[in-house]
């Protein structure tokens, strides 16, 4: 754990070093395969889905305005997000709000923007990117950070944390199996072994109970509809679920039956875990699961925010 630390502090000190007086206009492509020309540096940066908040603060930045999941501001940014402008839910931004903004550079999620890609673009420069797996991360760090001026500080962010799942890798970890679940009202979806939270799991020596995708080419099919009868069946060692609303998760018989539950292993996180790819968030998440699935040899992330925290599942009748 403290090498982990000296090596995130290491990358801190020389992302302070690096250049920042790029060179403007710069050209930028986002997944669209859109050429999006920047002619100054951004000052005002609105993100739609917390990735576009999270690289700004890595980066020494803050954004002005956020997009919420479930109408609640994403806590592991901790208290920056009491001074972003609330732009509502991330799949039906108030565009309202962010053309009053007047934001220099829009940082968005393809999936929740594309139905309103020209508006998005009369408002201001705009970027989209599909973020499903880790290379979808590195790939959108490196764009993203180019339309901020600040390339090499991206590139910088990706070594790092490449040189941290390497040190996971090459540790001597016991095998577990595990599940990775979104609760969608009183439906679970269970996450497939592309989604980038559960490629940190198999550096940590997780195996995910449910494997690959039916569908490997279609890589936005990152989940499914999971039954609690087949839930039973896999029986895994850990289950991860993210539950947006508040309140205990749904009750029923098999929970009780499930040896992560019996065991203790089962533990609802916070949002990040299901949007991991700003660097801020995959840098917690990989040293939680790292606690949480050898929690005698790693400790929990001392800079994540209490509300953001793994906690045990609790269960009750909605």
């Amino acid at each position: 754990m403290r090498r982990f630390i000296l090596l995130f502090c290491a990358c801190l000190s020389t992302l302070s070093s690096l250049s920042v007086n790029a060179q403007f206009p710069v050209v930028v492509k986002d997944d669209r395969d859109k050429l999006v020309t920047i002619n100054t540096s951004p000052k005002k940066v609105a993100a739609v889905s917390v990735f576009g908040a999270d690289l700004l603060s890595a980066l020494g930045m803050q954004a002005v305005a956020i997009s919420t999941l479930n109408h609640q501001m994403s806590p592991y940014l901790g208290e920056q997000t009491k001074h972003m402008l609330d732009l509502g839910e991330i799949h039906e931004t108030n565009l309202e709000v962010l053309t009053a903004l007047k934001p220099d550079l829009t940082i968005g999620l393809r999936t929740y923007t594309e139905p309103f890609e020209a508006k998005f673009e009369e408002i201001s420069p705009f970027l989209a990117y599909d973020l499903v797996t880790k290379s979808d991360s590195d790939r959108a760090i490196i764009s993203a950070a180019k339309a901020l001026g600040k390339e090499a500080e991206g590139a910088e962010l990706n070594r790092v944390f490449a040189e941290q799942l390497k040190h996971f890798a090459a540790a001597p970890l016991k095998a577990q199996s595990v599940v990775f679940l979104w609760h969608w009202s009183d439906v679970p979806y269970a996450f497939y072994d592309h989604h980038f939270t559960v490629e940190m799991m198999a550096t940590l020596k997780g195996k995910n109970s449910v494997g690959t995708s039916p569908l490997p080419d279609l890589k936005k099919l990152d989940s499914a509809p999971i039954s609690m009868e087949s839930l039973l069946k896999l029986n895994p060692d850990v289950i991860i679920s993210f539950k947006g609303e508040p309140g205990p998760f749904k009750s029923h018989p098999v929970w009780k039956q499930l040896k992560a539950v019996t065991n203790g292993r089962a533990y609802r996180v916070a949002d990040h875990y299901v949007m991991p790819h700003g660097p801020i968030a995959r840098k917690l998440i990989l040293q939680e699961l790292a606690h949480l699935l050898h929690p005698e040899q790693f400790a929990p992330p001392s800079d994540l925010a209490n509300k953001a925290r793994a906690t045990p599942m609790q269960f009750g009748h909605l």
